[in-house]
């Protein structure tokens, strides 16, 4: 399935939008603190879509607000279906998230068997997979810091997965094991209300494979923007974000439906507010 081009073409779509858009919406507005209320966000990406009912209560307005979701993902690969939560104070966010996944488009290896994005694009057309369900659980630390015209992420989470070793990870476009991942995420955005933000990211993984420790870096940019497409009463509000990922060197990385061994994500988020 030559999702690439899906994403380019979504993408594109979106930016072309965004380009006759109404310059008094600040396209970069996902990078400052969020409104409290009660939302749903309705996602279309490159390989699905997700449902997610949120709420956001003022702990001390301005200063920190307690968020919590329920999130439902029906994708090409897999379904997931999660509850989350997390509290902001200030600069810092702290969180955890509970879910399953079944995956139905699963990609296991034998010790030695060839692991590169072809070899799993070969494996997809003869249909040679088969399905796995499991449980995970994820606590995550974020740390924010605005620098005017400049908007740094740092986000460090710890996910527990209870996955077949030796399996695909469509979620992080990597073969590992079952077990604990520590992830750490860098992004410096440079933000513009007519524009959005863009920026370079780095992650950086420790995670099990191949019966022991190993440790990923994964470099990149994001980009996201507001569209325009929802009219923004009563703090709805749309979101498009791309973002491009890839691991130099290693031809085992990335999503193999690009063809290429990076991981593409395009997506169009609709906020509506349900107060």
């Amino acid at each position: 399935m030559r999702i690439g081009a899906a994403a380019w073409a979504i993408g594109g779509l979106v930016l072309a939008v965004a380009a006759t858009g109404r310059a008094d919406v600040p396209r970069d507005y996902f990078l400052n603190a969020p409104k409290p209320g009660n939302y749903a966000h309705l996602d279309a990406y490159t390989v699905g879509t997700q449902l997610s009912l949120q709420n956001r209560s003022d702990l001390e307005p301005g200063m920190s607000m307690l968020t919590t979701r329920a999130s439902g993902i029906l994708s090409y690969p897999y379904a997931d279906g999660s509850i989350n939560m997390d509290a902001r104070v200030f600069l810092f966010t702290l969180g955890g998230s509970l879910g399953y996944r079944w995956v139905y488009r699963n990609l296991e290896f034998q010790p030695g068997e060839s692991r590169t994005f072809k070899a799993r694009l070969d494996r997809e057309k003869a249909g040679n997979f088969d399905t796995q369900g499991f449980a995970y659980g994820e606590g995550r630390f974020q740390l924010v810091v605005p620098l005017d015209f400049l908007f740094l992420i740092n986000k460090t989470a710890v996910r527990w997965e209870g996955r077949q070793d030796n399996s695909f990870d469509w979620l992080y476009a990597t073969v590992h094991d079952r077990g604990t991942i520590v992830k750490n995420e860098t992004t410096l955005f440079y933000r513009h209300r007519d524009f959005g933000a863009i920026g370079p990211m780095l992650r950086v993984m420790d995670l099990p494979k191949d019966g022991t420790r190993k440790t990923e870096f994964h470099v990149g940019f994001v980009y996201g923007t507001r569209p325009g497409l929802v009219t923004p009463r009563h703090h709805n509000s749309d979101l498009f974000l791309l973002q491009v990922l890839g691991k130099p060197g290693d031809n085992t990385y990335g999503l193999h439906g690009y063809h290429v061994p990076l991981y593409i994500l395009a997506v169009y988020r609709a906020t509506l507010s349900l107060d």
